[in-house]
């Protein structure tokens, strides 16, 4: 069976969510009056705010040693910005240097430009019966992936935002599969 793709798309990973644990409690009061530019407050929000420079990221960290790493593009870029934080909290002494940490990608959000066509969203949601289709309040469909824990934000244009995925083989094979049906059902229009 020979498979012809009709229009070319592309994948661009934009956030990654990664959540984790340092084997260290660690003083929040203490960890915001050493580390430059953190933020906190103790009445609405339970954690420290960090953003990390090289590479760049943000952190939720919470007195538990947990935390949540957000703002890298990829995961080896997650993980080095995880091993940077780590060694500015050894460094400051508010960790052990026997500190260490484990974690995992809980969320992928990546943008897909399917080139030259657009879609018709009424055609769309009428063709996927989950979707959800509201344009006086949101400017794009929504559409939850059914054996999947994909959402896909499908906009006029021929743009995509997909998350709900953990990695970046299953981002690919699900965007795949996604671009599939809209092939099938005829939703695509040649731009």
């Amino acid at each position: 069976m020979v498979v012809i793709r009709l229009f070319d798309y592309e994948i661009i990973i934009q956030n990654i969510v990664i959540t984790g644990s340092f084997s260290d409690c660690i003083d929040l009061g203490v960890a915001n009056s050493k580390l430059e530019g953190s933020k906190c407050n103790w009445r609405r929000f339970p954690g420290l705010v960090f953003k990390l420079r090289v590479p760049s990221a943000t952190f939720l960290l919470f007195r538990s040693g947990k935390f949540v790493c957000t703002g890298t593009t990829s995961e080896a870029q997650g993980r080095e910005a995880i091993t940077n934080f780590l060694k500015r909290l050894k460094t400051e002494a508010l960790v052990s240097n026997n500190c260490t940490y484990e974690s995992c990608v809980k969320n992928l959000v990546a943008s897909v430009a399917i080139a030259g066509v657009t879609i018709s969203l009424e055609q769309f949601t009428n063709q996927f019966e989950s979707a959800l289709y509201e344009p006086d309040k949101f400017p794009a469909a929504i559409y939850k992936m059914d054996q999947t824990k994909a959402t896909f934000l499908v906009f006029l244009t021929g743009k995509l935002i997909c998350s709900g995925i953990a990695n970046e083989e299953e981002l690919k094979s699900t965007v795949k599969k996604f671009y599939d049906q809209l092939i099938e059902k005829s939703t695509l229009e040649k731009s």
